[in-house]
């Protein structure tokens, strides 16, 4: 928590960066009919992760870990593509959306009496509990728009901004070396990533 807490004073808009440590402080879902599901507690929380399009399985793996080097890969980014290209990317959006983006996976799965990992049985994946507390919260259209599409152009909201795109590839590229680095799985296949371009040419072709 220490860790995010310092990444947030990244965020130059204090009405922001605020709103980021408020929320980092205080996790919850607003609204009366979610508070029976049960909260993992940050640090020891981790997460399941697939990417189907690289027919990588599920595995734990650390929430703060993850989000702690995203969101220090993100602040890097910016000032790659600015030098090299003069895009301007937000990286106030950028970071919050980055420190938050998984944080609801705490609700998601909780530890049984044997220390794994389950499901809690709410009905909401984290990113849709995580648009809805961000939208509760007064959260910049941007920053949610960045959180909802984070899984690309196969989710329910593609990313339609710079941030977005970039956010998403950054997720994914994290994910990827946590699987076959950090949890030393084999590469015994080529990894592919298929746009809906991709995937349309694909299907033209056969």
């Amino acid at each position: 928590m220490e860790k995010l807490l310092k990444l947030a004073l990244e965020i130059k808009n204090k009405s922001l960066r605020k709103k980021v440590i408020g929320f980092l402080k205080d996790i919850k879902l607003s609204s009366k009919d979610f508070k029976k599901y049960p909260k993992e507690k940050l640090k020891t929380a981790g997460s399941l992760f697939v990417i189907p399009t690289s027919g990588m399985g599920a595995i734990e793996r650390g929430l703060l870990e993850h989000t702690v080097a995203l969101t220090e890969l993100c602040i890097e980014v910016v000032d790659v593509f600015k030098k090299n290209y003069g895009l301007k990317l937000n990286k106030d959006f950028l970071v919050t959306a980055s420190i938050l983006h998984d944080l609801m996976k705490v609700f998601e799965y909780k530890r049984n009496k044997s220390g794994d990992l389950e499901p809690t049985g709410i009905m909401l994946d984290h990113t849709m509990l995580g648009v809805a507390e961000l939208y509760s919260r007064d959260f910049p259209e941007e920053v949610i728009h960045i959180v909802a599409s984070h899984f690309g152009e196969g989710g329910p909201t593609p990313p339609r901004s710079f941030e977005a795109v970039i956010f998403h590839h950054l997720d994914s590229l994290v994910s990827v070396v946590e699987y076959y680095h950090r949890y030393k799985k084999k590469i015994d296949h080529q990894i592919v990533f298929l746009t809906e371009e991709d995937l349309k040419r694909l299907g033209e072709k056969n």
